[in-house]
Protein backbone atom coordinates (compact mmCIF):
# COMPACT_ATOMS: atom_id res chain seq x y z
CA UNK A 1 0.00 0.00 0.00
CA UNK A 2 1.40 3.24 -0.83
CA UNK A 3 1.60 5.74 1.67
CA UNK A 4 1.00 9.92 0.83
CA UNK A 5 3.28 12.26 2.79
CA UNK A 6 0.65 13.69 5.10
CA UNK A 7 1.40 11.10 8.45
CA UNK A 8 0.77 7.75 6.23
CA UNK A 9 -2.41 8.72 5.01
CA UNK A 10 -2.39 7.51 1.78
CA UNK A 11 -4.65 8.76 -1.72
CA UNK A 12 -8.10 7.90 -1.03
CA UNK A 13 -11.08 8.91 -2.39
CA UNK A 14 -15.04 8.11 -0.99
CA UNK A 15 -17.41 7.66 -3.27
CA UNK A 16 -21.37 7.70 -2.43
CA UNK A 17 -24.13 7.93 -4.82
CA UNK A 18 -23.31 4.42 -7.27
CA UNK A 19 -25.89 1.98 -8.47
CA UNK A 20 -26.04 -0.95 -6.19
CA UNK A 21 -25.37 -2.96 -8.63
CA UNK A 22 -22.05 -1.07 -9.37
CA UNK A 23 -18.79 -3.16 -10.18
CA UNK A 24 -15.32 -2.16 -10.12
CA UNK A 25 -15.23 -2.04 -13.73
CA UNK A 26 -17.69 0.40 -13.41
CA UNK A 27 -15.64 2.35 -11.01
CA UNK A 28 -12.76 2.30 -13.06
CA UNK A 29 -14.38 3.83 -16.19
CA UNK A 30 -16.24 6.52 -13.94
CA UNK A 31 -12.32 7.37 -13.06
CA UNK A 32 -10.91 6.53 -16.57
CA UNK A 33 -8.57 9.95 -15.98
CA UNK A 34 -7.33 8.66 -12.92
CA UNK A 35 -4.60 5.89 -11.79
CA UNK A 36 -6.37 3.70 -9.11
CA UNK A 37 -3.69 2.05 -7.30
CA UNK A 38 -3.61 -2.03 -8.11
CA UNK A 39 -6.84 -1.53 -10.84
CA UNK A 40 -9.54 -3.04 -9.15
CA UNK A 41 -8.40 -4.22 -6.28
CA UNK A 42 -7.48 -0.74 -5.22
CA UNK A 43 -11.64 -0.23 -5.25
CA UNK A 44 -12.96 -1.28 -2.09
CA UNK A 45 -16.93 -1.31 -2.03
CA UNK A 46 -18.71 -0.79 1.72
CA UNK A 47 -21.13 -3.58 2.65
CA UNK A 48 -23.92 -3.09 4.79
CA UNK A 49 -24.52 -6.00 7.85
CA UNK A 50 -26.70 -7.93 5.64
CA UNK A 51 -24.04 -7.84 3.03
CA UNK A 52 -25.90 -6.14 0.16
CA UNK A 53 -23.64 -3.12 -1.50
CA UNK A 54 -24.24 0.16 0.20
CA UNK A 55 -23.54 2.89 -2.94
CA UNK A 56 -20.38 3.73 -1.21
CA UNK A 57 -16.86 2.93 -2.06
CA UNK A 58 -13.19 3.82 -1.11
CA UNK A 59 -10.83 4.55 -4.33
CA UNK A 60 -6.79 4.05 -3.78
CA UNK A 61 -5.10 6.04 -5.90
CA UNK A 62 -1.72 6.28 -6.90
CA UNK A 63 -0.62 9.79 -6.11
CA UNK A 64 -1.84 13.47 -4.56
CA UNK A 65 -2.78 14.51 -8.28
CA UNK A 66 -4.72 11.63 -9.26
CA UNK A 67 -7.00 12.29 -5.67
CA UNK A 68 -7.18 15.92 -6.65
CA UNK A 69 -8.71 14.31 -10.38
CA UNK A 70 -10.65 11.99 -8.82
CA UNK A 71 -12.72 14.91 -6.94
CA UNK A 72 -13.24 16.85 -9.88
CA UNK A 73 -15.17 13.85 -10.45
CA UNK A 74 -17.51 15.03 -7.81
CA UNK A 75 -21.28 15.26 -8.65
CA UNK A 76 -20.87 13.45 -12.27
CA UNK A 77 -23.29 11.11 -13.08
CA UNK A 78 -23.12 7.26 -13.17
CA UNK A 79 -26.17 6.05 -15.15
CA UNK A 80 -28.37 7.89 -13.60
CA UNK A 81 -27.01 8.31 -10.67
CA UNK A 82 -24.95 11.48 -9.57
CA UNK A 83 -21.60 10.26 -7.73
CA UNK A 84 -20.20 12.38 -5.12
CA UNK A 85 -16.61 12.16 -4.45
CA UNK A 86 -14.51 13.47 -1.20
CA UNK A 87 -11.20 13.24 -0.02
CA UNK A 88 -10.86 10.52 2.36
CA UNK A 89 -7.24 8.62 4.03
CA UNK A 90 -5.94 5.28 4.60
CA UNK A 91 -7.36 5.84 8.32
CA UNK A 92 -10.97 6.78 7.78
CA UNK A 93 -10.93 3.68 5.13
CA UNK A 94 -9.45 0.82 7.12
CA UNK A 95 -12.09 2.17 10.29
CA UNK A 96 -15.07 1.59 7.78
CA UNK A 97 -14.32 -1.52 6.14
CA UNK A 98 -13.53 -2.90 9.69
CA UNK A 99 -16.84 -1.70 11.25
CA UNK A 100 -19.35 -2.58 7.91
CA UNK A 101 -20.64 -5.23 6.45
CA UNK A 102 -21.58 -8.85 6.98
CA UNK A 103 -18.38 -9.67 9.43
CA UNK A 104 -18.48 -6.49 10.88
CA UNK A 105 -18.78 -6.31 15.05
CA UNK A 106 -22.57 -6.30 16.17
CA UNK A 107 -23.40 -2.61 16.36
CA UNK A 108 -26.82 -2.67 18.19
CA UNK A 109 -25.76 -2.51 21.22
CA UNK A 110 -22.10 -0.30 20.53
CA UNK A 111 -22.93 2.09 22.64
CA UNK A 112 -23.39 4.79 20.33
CA UNK A 113 -27.11 6.19 18.51
CA UNK A 114 -26.79 7.34 15.46
CA UNK A 115 -28.20 10.84 14.26
CA UNK A 116 -28.85 10.88 10.30
CA UNK A 117 -30.51 13.95 8.33
CA UNK A 118 -29.35 16.58 10.69
CA UNK A 119 -30.28 19.96 9.63
CA UNK A 120 -26.83 21.45 7.16
CA UNK A 121 -26.23 23.87 10.01
CA UNK A 122 -26.83 22.02 13.35
CA UNK A 123 -24.71 22.71 16.35
CA UNK A 124 -23.66 20.65 19.09
CA UNK A 125 -25.82 22.71 21.24
CA UNK A 126 -28.89 22.22 19.16
CA UNK A 127 -27.93 18.33 19.88
CA UNK A 128 -27.52 18.50 23.37
CA UNK A 129 -30.78 20.68 23.50
CA UNK A 130 -32.59 18.12 21.68
CA UNK A 131 -31.69 15.39 24.28
CA UNK A 132 -32.50 18.02 27.31
CA UNK A 133 -35.53 16.25 28.11
CA UNK A 134 -34.50 12.74 28.33
CA UNK A 135 -31.09 13.04 29.75
CA UNK A 136 -30.32 13.20 33.79
CA UNK A 137 -26.74 13.09 32.77
CA UNK A 138 -26.54 15.74 30.44
CA UNK A 139 -23.42 17.38 31.30
CA UNK A 140 -22.17 14.22 30.20
CA UNK A 141 -23.77 13.34 26.69
CA UNK A 142 -22.74 16.79 26.28
CA UNK A 143 -18.54 15.79 27.20
CA UNK A 144 -18.91 12.51 25.21
CA UNK A 145 -20.56 14.16 21.59
CA UNK A 146 -17.78 16.96 22.34
CA UNK A 147 -15.12 14.47 22.34
CA UNK A 148 -16.74 12.49 19.25
CA UNK A 149 -17.94 14.91 17.13
CA UNK A 150 -15.59 15.07 14.28
CA UNK A 151 -15.55 17.81 11.78
CA UNK A 152 -15.31 15.68 8.08
CA UNK A 153 -16.31 16.37 4.62
CA UNK A 154 -18.78 12.98 3.96
CA UNK A 155 -19.82 12.89 7.58
CA UNK A 156 -20.67 15.70 9.23
CA UNK A 157 -22.78 17.82 9.04
CA UNK A 158 -25.71 15.79 7.79
CA UNK A 159 -24.74 13.13 10.51
CA UNK A 160 -23.39 12.16 13.69
CA UNK A 161 -22.78 9.90 16.71
CA UNK A 162 -23.68 10.21 20.37
CA UNK A 163 -21.80 7.89 22.48
CA UNK A 164 -24.21 6.32 25.52
CA UNK A 165 -23.17 4.74 28.12
CA UNK A 166 -26.52 4.59 29.59
CA UNK A 167 -28.31 2.03 28.48
CA UNK A 168 -32.06 3.50 29.78
CA UNK A 169 -30.63 7.17 28.50
CA UNK A 170 -30.41 5.59 25.09
CA UNK A 171 -33.55 3.06 25.13
CA UNK A 172 -35.24 6.86 26.09
CA UNK A 173 -33.39 8.44 23.13
CA UNK A 174 -34.69 5.81 20.53
CA UNK A 175 -38.13 6.24 21.60
CA UNK A 176 -37.69 9.78 21.60
CA UNK A 177 -36.68 9.60 17.94
CA UNK A 178 -39.36 6.99 17.24
CA UNK A 179 -41.95 9.61 18.69
CA UNK A 180 -40.51 12.37 16.13
CA UNK A 181 -41.03 10.36 13.21
CA UNK A 182 -44.24 9.19 13.68
CA UNK A 183 -45.23 12.96 14.75
CA UNK A 184 -42.45 14.22 11.84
Amino acid sequence: MMLGTEGGEGFVVKVRGLPWSCSADEVQRFFSDCKIQNGAQGIRFIYTREGRPSGEAFVELESEDEVKLALKKDRETMGHRYVEVFKSNNVEMDWVLKHTGPNSPDTANDGFVRLRGLPFGCSKEEIVQFFSGISKSLRAVELKLELTMIHHESLWPCSGQVPMTDLELAEGITALAGELALNG
